[in-house]
């Protein structure tokens, strides 16, 4: 009864897979897909994937097509069948059994929205069914050969066999299949021959979900990617894609007991890479036309700068600089491959209880794909990337993508940049310069792009900004890091009476609103005696900002007027010429480039084509601001305090110092004594206050010591 039973069950699959491989055919005649089919055969193996759009599927057989959806790995397997049998592409014959050499992959087009799933969505449900999810890989393993028919050797009789294989564990033989020989295992032993067996290239990769579509807090979940075959080796750390795939299932295992949980993981049948920027956002013909109502208005930048961060009182100049960064500059590639970045960095430092990091989650939550991470990275990867060995790679190195890699075309915010880890610093410059991230480890050798405009913060080192100290004093970063900021602000928390009643009364507003909404959910409240709910309301929904920018980012790419070049040149020569007389150099060409990259934002915040003079001169403006405020000497700007640590006076009195300890060295036989070094300075034209500065900041730079106690001597 129950061999009947399987025959019964075996006839089924014959005529269920006979009904499928004709419906096959009847499509490929009626969309002459046999032709691309010929086109196939004749560029095999270096194609070997048939596309097939969902739509024309829909059309032939609406049943047949949603079959497809529910059962892909059957129905697409017939497919297959009926391409290879069509192509006729030679096949191997050892002893009288043949060995299929033939691949070709069905892959399915143009599917249908409703089977896009967000990874914390997919439920059981989904699993065997064909399913899209959209995301960015983090993880990808090397590319490597799975057995996909296995050849075996009876040890007895010598007969060669095949047996197709699956995925995971090699499935092994039980019986000889030579009519002569017919022994079980364990009578005969079998040999894997894998000179004659059929391998596919396969690759595991891990995806993530868009940080763009998550709530509030939520924490981006991750699934497992199987690629095989032509798609295998095409997709890196950083990437966006969407991709489509049959949903699978593993059976967990703990200490080699099968458990009654399952893993899923997605097959991969296709993939689509995000080409354009921002295309996640979906705007309206009703949209458009708001933003570019909002584009005419002539106070359009002083309601942006209101929209950012509301409840946070003050900070107008940063608040300026950050919509700049929103909007970006122009990225430009030369003839010659030569790449401008246009994203904008910019860094805070400052006080404890500045609302730093509240900017920064703010920032996140509008910027399109806006990534927020710490200094400190969480994972192994850190900030750009690394080549890590874990489970996931089972024992193998594989790629990970960190936050500036998985921020690629979008923002990151980096909270607590001074608590960076030592290994991710080298690797910031080429990534906030260069916008790449060169990965040389374990074999692996990779270069992941990091096109994207970071905001960080930092703590001054003591906890709290000292003013008599030079800023480069103040933070623990390298000055190559420093110098990659186009725009550096310091916070300072400053007691002022004035500042401190405007502050206190906003905080406290800010609070009353909040336990008003609070009442409203409630005890049903009236919104109408929300008194201050108008101080705190962005002129710019959140929703509507990231729709502007996106459209800004995605469609206007100013170019610089003739008078505005004129402007920025001119105002580059003169600040130049202004170090002349103090034997300093106040900028350098970077902030130039910063400058430009300032006010294309500012026009792209417009909607502007042209930057025009205003945008030169307001982008000027910032650029001064800062540099006043964080690179001046004596009141004059000199950019080697960011560039190099110590200011070009700075360093000539130090140099002034050293011709004297050496003089007092020689003549003294010894190292000479602190005040008498002093005293022939003051003698030669230094100040004391001038001495003694410049002799703890060449201490500080390991140029001076002291050996004994009132000494002093040359490292």
């Amino acid at each position: 009864m129950y061999s009947n039973d399987q025959s019964e069950d075996e006839l089924d699959e014959e005529l269920t897979l006979s009904r499928l491989i004709n419906t096959w055919d009847s499509f490929f005649q009626k969309y002459d897909y046999y032709s691309e089919v010929g086109k196939l055969t004749s560029h095999y193996p270096s194609e070997k994937s048939l596309y097939v759009s969902y739509n024309k599927l829909e059309e032939f057989d609406e049943e047949f097509a949603r079959e497809i959806l529910e059962n892909p790995s059957e129905v697409l397997s017939a497919g297959e069948k009926k391409i290879k049998e069509y192509a006729r592409i030679e096949r191997e014959t050892i002893h009288g059994r043949e060995k299929d050499v033939v691949r070709i992959n069905l892959r399915i087009v143009d599917l249908p929205e409703d089977i896009r799933f967000e990874i914390r969505n997919i439920r059981s449900p989904e699993v065997g069914k064909l399913i899209s999810v959209t995301g960015i890989i983090r993880k990808n393993t090397e590319v490597l050969p799975r057995i996909m028919n296995a050849c075996f050797e009876c040890s007895v009789c010598g007969h060669r066999f095949f047996i197709s294989q699956g995925k995971g564990k090699v499935d092994e033989p039980t019986r000889c299949p030579s009519e002569k020989c017919g022994l079980e295992k364990g009578k005969t032993r079998f040999k894997l021959i894998t000179s004659e067996s059929v391998f596919v290239d396969t690759q595991k990769i891990e995806i993530q979900e868009n940080p763009e579509n998550l709530g509030g807090g939520a924490q981006p979940l991750r699934m497992a990617v199987i690629l095989e075959d032509d798609i295998s080796g095409k997709l890196f750390p950083g990437d966006r894609v969407t991709l489509d795939g049959t949903l699978m299932a593993d059976q967990k295992i703990n200490s080699g007991t099968p458990l009654t949980e399952f893993s899923i993981y997605l097959y991969a049948l296709n993939f689509r890479k995000t080409v354009k920027e921002l295309d996640e956002i979906h705007i309206t013909d009703e949209d458009e036309e708001k933003i570019h109502e909002l584009s005419r208005d002539p106070k359009i930048m002083d309601k942006l700068i209101s929209s950012i961060a509301p409840t946070i009182f003050g900070l107008e100049k940063i608040k300026q600089a950050l919509v700049l960064q929103m909007f970006g500059g122009v990225r430009k590639v030369m003839k010659d491959g030569t790449a401008m970045r246009g994203d904008i960095h910019v860094l805070l430092v400052g006080d404890p209880g500045t609302a730093k990091s509240q900017l920064l989650r703010y920032m996140t939550e509008i910027s399109p794909r806006g990534v927020f991470a710490f200094g400190r990275g969480s994972s192994s990867a850190g900030l750009t990337a690394a080549a890590v060995r874990d489970e996931f790679g089972e024992g193998r190195w594989t790629l990970e993508a960190g936050a500036l890699v998985l921020a690629d075309n979008g923002f990151v915010a980096i909270d607590e940049l001074d608590k960076m880890d030592q290994k991710d610093t080298a690797s910031m410059h080429e990534a906030m310069e260069q916008q790449t991230v060169t990965i040389s480890k374990a074999g692996i050798m990779a270069t992941l792009k990091s096109r994207c405009a970071v905001l960080a913060a930092a703590n001054p080192k003591g906890g709290r900004y000292r003013p008599e100290l030079d800023f480069m004093e103040q933070v623990d970063f390298p000055p190559p890091l420093i110098s990659r900021f186009d725009v550096i602000f310091k916070i300072m928390d400053k007691p002022t009476k004035e500042g401190d009643l405007k502050l206190a009364e906003h905080v406290l507003r800010a609070h009353r609103l909040g336990e008003g909404y609070r009442s409203i959910e409630n005890r049903g409240v009236e919104e109408e005696t929300m008194t201050d709910a108008e101080i705190f309301e962005p002129p710019i929904s959140k929703e509507m900002l990231r729709k502007y920018v996106g459209y800004a980012k995605s469609r206007v790419f100013p170019r610089l007027s003739d008078e505005a070049i004129a402007v920025l040149r001119d105002e580059y020569v003169n600040t130049r010429s202004s170090g002349e007389k103090k034997n300093s150099i106040p900028i350098t060409a970077r902030q130039l480039e910063s400058t430009i990259r300032l006010a294309e934002a500012a026009a792209r915040a417009r909607l502007s084509a042209i930057v025009s003079v205003d945008d030169a001169i307001s982008a000027k403006k910032i650029v001064d601001y800062f540099l006043y405020d964080v690179s001046a000497s004596d009141g004059h700007i000199d950019i080697d305090l960011l560039m190099t640590g110590m200011s070009s006076v700075q360093r000539t009195d130090i140099e002034r110092l050293s011709d004297i300890i050496g003089e007092l060295k020689r003549s003294n036989k010894g190292s000479p004594m602190e005040d008498n070094v002093i005293s022939e300075a003051i003698s030669r034209g230094m100040s004391d206050a001038e001495v003694r500065k410049a002799i703890a900041k060449g201490k500080s730079l390991g140029v001076f010591f002291s050996p004994y106690a009132k000494r002093i001597d040359l490292v």
